[in-house]
């Protein structure tokens, strides 16, 4: 029996790419007197190719990207606490995330939210996108010192709402961090894609979904 289906936030609940291509020219363009030299296209290329979808934390890619764009000590630090106090404002739902929730709630099951991440911020966006009031549980890696795929991150989400990782299911974006993670916690795991291809170098994944409206139709076939 299913009891709790669980969610990863950037690139699973949140459009985290959307978001940034939306928050990196205002950013650009706020500090661009700060930035002489150095054109947008560089700015953003620089931080794609840096911040590795998501896995790199802003805290180590801001300095790095200062580095490689020739920016001092203090426009970093800068960079770095505008981008914690402003980006969750750009936050950006993926399609269906909301009314999703809402699905899986009628029919009785428990939801939860599982990000890696800095407690601030995440938090900042799971408050602006409406997410926290859709939800019965948030767990935030730096709130509890664990990261996932630790599976004791994972099975600590499951006891909170009072379910064992067997009823647990977790939906997300990455192949090692959430798929793998949540099954060596004993829950069943679901790749979303989001047109997003599965490593070669990994077993293939025993279910997956490509938007987030198939997130209820699979779980059900499941139960």
């Amino acid at each position: 029996m299913i009891e709790v289906v669980m969610f990863d936030l950037d690139e699973t609940l949140i459009d985290r790419r959307t978001a940034l291509k939306a928050f990196l020219p205002d950013q650009f363009k706020r500090f661009g007197d700060q930035l002489q030299g150095v054109t947008f296209q560089t700015f953003e290329a620089t931080f794609f190719a840096l911040e590795k979808e998501g896995l790199v934390d802003k805290q180590k890619l801001y300095p790095r990207l200062a580095t490689m764009l020739g920016v001092g000590s203090r426009c970093r630090d800068r960079l770095l606490s505008d981008f914690q106090t402003r980006y969750p404002h750009f936050a950006r739902l993926s399609i269906g995330a909301i009314e999703m929730l809402s699905a899986l709630r009628a029919r009785g099951l428990k939801t939860a939210i599982i990000s890696n991440g800095h407690t601030g911020v995440q938090s900042a966006k799971i408050e602006i996108t409406g997410l926290k009031d859709a939800v019965d549980l948030v767990v935030i890696s730096e709130d509890v010192g664990l990261r996932k795929p630790d599976p004791r991150i994972f099975q600590l989400a499951a006891e909170r709402l009072g379910a064992t990782p067997a009823r647990c299911i977790f939906v997300g974006d990455n192949p090692e961090a959430d798929v793998l993670g949540a099954e060596t916690s004993g829950m069943t795991g679901i790749f979303y894609s989001a047109g997003c291809s599965w490593p070669d170098t990994l077993p293939s994944p025993k279910y997956s979904v490509e938007t987030l409206v198939e997130v209820l139709p699979l779980i059900e076939a499941l139960a």
